[in-house]
C-alpha cells in the first residue's frame, strides 16, 4: 500500500482521543476537510551550513533518499499525513560514526506557498558529537514536517528546532530513537505561526541513553501553541528530564502535555517533567497536563509538575526600585522565564546565536 493509500485508509481521530483534544486533526489539516489529500505540494529550499557559513566537513552529509525504516508507527495519522504528501520521500541527514563537529551545524528551510511538507531523517552514528540548528521560516499558509531517525550508540546530540514560521500553520512530528549510552538534548524554539501541533516522541531503547527535553516558546495574538511530548524508557538505566517555558501574551493559548512511560523491565529508570506557564494578559490561556505510566518498580525516580502564573510583582517592584522602567522590568523577567530552557539547549554559541535570532520576537511580548 502507497503512502497515500496508507492515510485514506486510516479513521480520523475524534476528540476522545487524548492527543487530538485540545487541537483536532481536522483544525491542524491544511483544508480543514480531513479525507482530502493536496495534490500540489511545494518544495522547500534547504540549506545546510556550519553556523559561521562555511561548509560542513567530511563525515556530514545530506541528501534524498526513500525507503528508510519508519520509526513511527504506521497508524499515526499525522506521520502517515506527511509521508502521502512526500510521497514517501525523505532527506537523509548523515552523520559518520566518530566526527566530531567543532561548530554547529545549521539546517535552514524556507517554505513557501499554500502546503508543503517535509520527512527528514536524521542518521547521527555511533561515538559522534554534534550540535544542529534547524530553523523552519518562511510565509507558507500550512507546513508539515516528520523528524524521524536514531540517534546512534554513545553519541552526543544537542538538536534544537527553531519555528520561524510567518502566519500559517505547521504540523510536526518527531519519531527518535536513541540508542545505548547516548547523550541527548533536543530543544524547541516556537516564535512563529499562528497555529502548531507538535507530536513529539522519543523511543530510549538502549541501555544508559540520557535524553533532556527542553521547550522555550514564545505565543502571543491569537496564536495556537499545542505540543505533547512522550518519553518511552523501554532500556534499563536510562535518563529523562522534560522541561518546557511558555510565555503567553494576547489571547493565544498554550497547550503541554507530556507523558513517561517506563516499561516493564526498565529497572533504574529515572524521570521528571515540568512544565512553566508565564501568563502575560488576562486573556492569554496556558494548560499544561503531565502524565505517568510506570510499569516497573526498581526505578530511581518519576516525577512531575506544573506552574502557571502572571510576571511578579514583587520582582517587578524590585527593579523598578533599582532604576528599571516597567517595560524593562517586565522585558527582564520574561527573558530570564525563557532564557532558564534556552540556556540548557546547547553550547554558549547556540545559546548567543538563539539569543540574537528571538530579540525582535521578545520586544513584541514586552510591548
Amino acid at each position: 500500500m502507497d503512502a497515500a493509500a496508507t492515510y485514506l485508509d486510516l479513521p480520523i481521530p475524534d476528540r476522545a482521543n487524548h492527543l487530538w483534544r485540545y487541537t483536532p486533526w481536522h483544525r491542524i489539516h491544511p483544508t480543514g476537510k480531513a479525507a482530502y489529500l493536496p495534490t500540489t505540494i511545494a518544495p522547500p529550499v534547504i540549506h545546510l551550513t556550519m553556523l559561521d557559513g562555511s561548509e560542513p566537513p567530511e563525515g556530514v552529509t545530506i541528501s534524498a533518499s526513500e525507503g528508510v525504516d519508519s520509526v513511527a508507527p504506521v497508524d499515526d495519522i499525522a506521520a502517515a499525513f506527511i509521508r502521502a504528501l512526500t510521497a514517501g520521500d525523505s532527506v537523509t541527514l548523515s552523520v559518520a560514526k566518530g566526527v566530531r563537529l567543532k561548530q554547529p551545524l545549521l539546517l535552514q528551510v524556507e517554505v513557501e506557498g499554500d502546503v508543503c511538507g517535509i520527512h527528514f531523517n536524521h542518521d547521527i552514528g555511533p561515538r559522534s558529537e554534534v550540535e544542529l540548528i534547524t530553523v523552519f521560516k518562511g510565509n507558507a499558509e500550512w507546513l508539515g514536517v516528520l523528524r524521524e531517525g536514531v540517534i546512534g550508540e554513545g553519541a552526543i546530540l544537542n538538536d534544537i528546532v527553531v519555528n520561524r514560521l510567518g502566519g500559517g500553520m505547521m504540523l510536526r512530528v518527531d519519531a527518535i530513537r536513541i540508542e545505548r549510552d547516548a547523550q541527548v538534548k533536543l530543544g524547541t524554539v516556537g516564535a512563529g505561526g499562528k497555529r502548531t501541533k507538535a507530536d513529539l516522541r522519543y523511543h530510549m531503547v538502549g541501555i544508559g541513553g540520557s535524553l533532556e527535553v527542553k521547550g522555550s516558546i514564545m505565543s502571543e495574538g491569537e496564536q495556537h501553541n499545542d505540543s505533547h511530548i512522550e518519553i518511552m524508557h523501554d532500556a534499563p538505566m536510562t535518563y529523562s528530564r522534560l522541561n518546557w517555558h511558555s510565555s503567553c501574551g494576547g489571547r493565544s493559548r498554550t497547550i503541554g502535555t507530556g507523558m513517561l512511560r517506563i516499561a516493564d523491565g526498565a529497572k533504574g529508570s529515572d524521570a521528571n517533567q515540568l512544565f512553566h506557564n508565564l501568563l502575560l494578559s488576562p486573556h492569554a490561556e496556558a494548560d499544561s497536563i503531565p502524565e505517568l505510566e510506570v510499569l516497573e518498580n526498581e526505578v530511581v525516580g518519576c516525577g512531575h509538575g506544573t506552574a502557571n502564573g502572571p510576571v511578579d510583582e514583587s520582582q517587578m517592584f524590585y527593579l523598578q526600585s533599582r532604576g528599571f522602567s516597567e517595560v524593562g522590568a517586565r522585558g527582564l523577567l520574561i527573558a530570564a522565564f525563557l532564557n532558564s530552557t534556552l540556556s540548557d539547549m546547547g553550547s554558549d554559541a547556540v545559546h548567543d546565536w538563539l539569543k540574537d535570532l528571538l530579540s525582535g520576537g521578545l520586544a513584541s511580548l514586552t510591548s
